[in-house]
């Protein structure tokens, strides 16, 4: 039977330069689609260690903002000890993060258009997907739907698919042999990979910020978990993790 590995896209932020956000931020999970039944089950019981409903669906910026069932975590004991469980699940060695970061100013400064940012984004993601694929694997996407935003990944796949990527030598044979699928998704079809790429998107625009735009200052215990997470993955799986800048 065929090995795969499965890409998981969210993104925090919008290209628009009309959207506040001064990020944009693309957030890859890659991980061998026998893993997910695992680590689905593992997320469910922490939802139910925590909020009593094994079917609440991750969203960042409520978890964030401590909203809505996230309001739990206004209490820093219990947000801390989630993060850490959180942290264990998804430090598995067989769990690989992409994340691919556009400073909407500078991308703004060089004259590009949000489009130039999806485009780049997208094309980019998939090529360091495929250099993440080993034999026996081949792999698939899933990405959470955005029809603002969908157009230019579906684009990005199906240029590499007829025509490659020269530099990166990878010909449309190879693409079309490694990658045998796209699919769009939503939040309700309770993808746990979604929902940890969604989690761990704002922690990446968090590491930016600190090491980029050398935004200094004080930061709260749950952050440097979550950063320390980031950072360890980073360093273990150098071969397959990235965190790359587009812009």
């Amino acid at each position: 039977m065929q090995s795969y590995k499965i890409l998981s896209i969210d993104e925090s932020g919008k290209a628009s330069y009309n959207h506040a956000s001064h990020l944009f931020i693309v957030s890859g999970i890659i991980m061998p689609e026998n893993l997910k039944k695992k680590i689905d089950t593992q997320i469910r019981k922490l939802k139910l260690k925590y909020f009593k409903n094994e079917e609440l669906i991750f969203h960042s910026r409520d978890m964030s903002r401590k909203k809505a069932q996230f309001s739990l975590f206004k209490d820093e004991r219990i947000e801390k000890n989630f993060y850490g469980d959180f942290t264990s699940i998804i430090n598995n060695p067989a769990i690989d993060v992409i994340f691919l970061i556009t400073d909407k100013q500078k991308a703004k400064n060089a004259g590009w258009i949000p489009q130039t940012i999806l485009k780049r984004s997208y094309s980019k993601l998939l090529q360091l997907f495929i250099e993440n694929l080993e034999t026996p694997f081949k792999g698939k996407i899933i990405v959470e739907s955005d029809p603002s935003q969908d157009y230019y990944l579906i684009k990005a796949h199906n240029q590499l698919q007829s025509q490659g990527h020269t530099l990166k030598k990878i010909s449309p044979s190879l693409y079309r042999s490694s990658v045998t699928s796209l699919s769009l998704v939503n939040k309700e079809n309770l993808d746990v990979d979604i929902q940890i790429a969604d989690a761990l998107a704002p922690v990446a625009g968090l590491k930016y910020d600190r090491e980029y735009l050398k935004i200094d200052g004080k930061i709260n215990q749950v952050d440097k978990v979550k950063l320390n997470l980031i950072n360890r993955k980073l360093l273990k799986n150098k071969r397959a993790s990235k965190f790359e800048v587009v812009i």
